[in-house]
Formats: C-alpha cells, structure tokens, sequence
C-alpha cells in the first residue's frame, strides 16, 4: 500500500530538510547571499515505513506552537526505543526530560523549549526518513541567544535515530490516532523507573 506522504519523496526539499538545510531561504529570505544553510537534521538519511496500528511513536514539541499543525503535524518523532535512550540518559547526567531530550536530539531552546510530549499511533501508512542525528551550531539561523542555550551549539548523540516525517502537516489529522498530548514533567513522572531523577 502506497503512503499517505508519497509524493513528498519525489519533492527534494524534503530530504534536504531531513539532512538539516534551510529550505525556507530559498522561499524570499537567504540569511547570507544565495546560500542555503545546513544546521542539525539527521546523517544519510534513509526511507523507512512506519509501523501502523501497533507501535507507539513519540514527538517533542514546544507547548507555545502556534497551532496543532506545528505540534502534532512536526515532522520529528522517534520510536520508543530512541526515546527510551533520551529517558536513560537523565540520571546519568542529572538533567530532567526535556533537557535531556533537547541534549540528545540537538533541539536548541531557541528553535523548541521540548516541554509537551506527544504519542500517537499511526493508523494509516506514513514513510519516513531515519538517520543519525547532526549537531546544531551557532550560525546565521541558530544563533544561541537565549538564556538556556548560553550561546552553546548542540553535539546531540549519535546513538540515537531521529525519523524525520515529510510532509506530516497535511497528513496528521487523517493518520494518527490514539494522540496524547502531555506535560513533559508529567510523561516523565510516569517512566520513573526510567528516568530516575
């Protein structure tokens, strides 16, 4: 069965936006000159189907986002083995969920403050792109001046695979089902034996 999000895979912006570049300039804004900027997204990636109806998939998303198309319709998710390594790595480092998960993922505070959780179910086929994560850096579109961020670029962790989902922001409202949308502080007190911080 064909998915939903097909035809994004022959749109190449897609998959430049999955490596991290900057497509939006070429849309009337260019940063610096004609250039394209590349900061964060994931290494090679490659296409992948997602699993429907039995599997989990899980999204950090800034709680301030405009409108349910910019958080349930974001196209960066993870599977529940991914997260399971950002929920692991909290009481190593002593860092609560949503540093944690700005750590691993290379999600500066600038870009989300990653304090909602959303899980979902796919009820419909979606394809996705996977891959390593990319580190952010302190550049023209990241520029590090919020507090949190304290000027500092983002290394991420390569063990962690990203899915990034084209196109998701049509398809979501037709494709997920069982949608949860919670607190972070909340979504980690309830994988306490996880977390442990």
């Amino acid at each position: 069965m064909q998915a939903l999000n097909e035809a994004a895979f022959s749109q190449p912006h897609w998959l430049l936006r999955a490596k991290g570049f900057n497509t939006e300039d070429w849309y009337g804004r260019p940063q610096r000159g004609t250039a394209v900027e590349r900061n964060g997204g994931i290494e090679n990636p490659n296409r992948t189907r997602l699993y429907t109806r039995n599997c989990v998939y899980y999204r950090f998303a800034d709680s301030n986002a405009r409108s349910d198309d910019a958080k349930q319709g974001g196209g960066w998710w993870l599977d529940y083995e991914q997260l399971e390594k950002v929920m692991s790595g909290c009481a190593a480092t002593g860092m609560n969920l949503s540093q944690m998960a700005r750590h691993y993922l290379a999600v500066p505070w600038e870009w989300s403050q990653a304090d909602i959780v959303i899980s979902a179910v796919f009820q419909q086929p979606m394809d996705a792109y996977e891959g390593r994560g990319r580190p952010v850096e302190i550049t023209g579109r990241y520029l590090g001046r919020n507090a949190v961020d304290a000027g500092q670029g983002y290394s991420g962790n390569r063990n962690v695979i990203q899915l990034f989902i084209p196109d998701m922001r049509s398809h979501w409202r037709q494709t997920l089902t069982m949608v949860k949308v919670e607190d972070v502080r909340v979504f980690a007190r309830q994988h306490r034996d996880i977390i442990r911080v």
